[in-house]
């Protein structure tokens, strides 16, 4: 029994360890993929009014991106997510579906980080 837990221990870890692992600098395409995908799967979400008041900020970020300006293009992920965490908490995203987009925010913002 112990050597059964010690595996489930050890996979485990390895596990942990992948996911934590710093990411590997991706191609600026890839990263500007990454923001798409948070505005299409956004644009599913969002009323009217937000999304006109929150993809300026995912606009900018591509743009920025598409500049080689990538820390003002992170400055642009920030102020998105803190805008969609104020639409969260007021109601106007779900939390669900707030969720599944943060996820993505989360992809891109580690994307734009690796850049060089």
């Amino acid at each position: 029994m112990f050597r059964a837990i010690s595996k489930i221990t050890i996979a485990s870890s390895l596990v942990c360890g992948a996911l934590s692992a710093p990411v590997s600098a991706a191609p600026p395409d890839d990263c500007q993929r990454a923001v798409d995908d948070v505005s299409a799967s956004g644009r599913a979400i969002y009323d009217t009014a937000f999304e006109a008041q929150i993809m300026q900020y995912l606009n900018a970020a591509n743009t920025q991106l598409s500049q080689k300006q990538n820390a003002q293009a992170m400055i642009e992920l920030k102020t998105y997510e803190q805008e969609l965490t104020a639409g969260i908490k007021a109601g106007k995203v779900a939390e669900k579906d707030g969720a599944g987009l943060k996820e993505r925010l989360d992809r891109a913002m580690k994307c734009v980080s690796s850049l060089k």
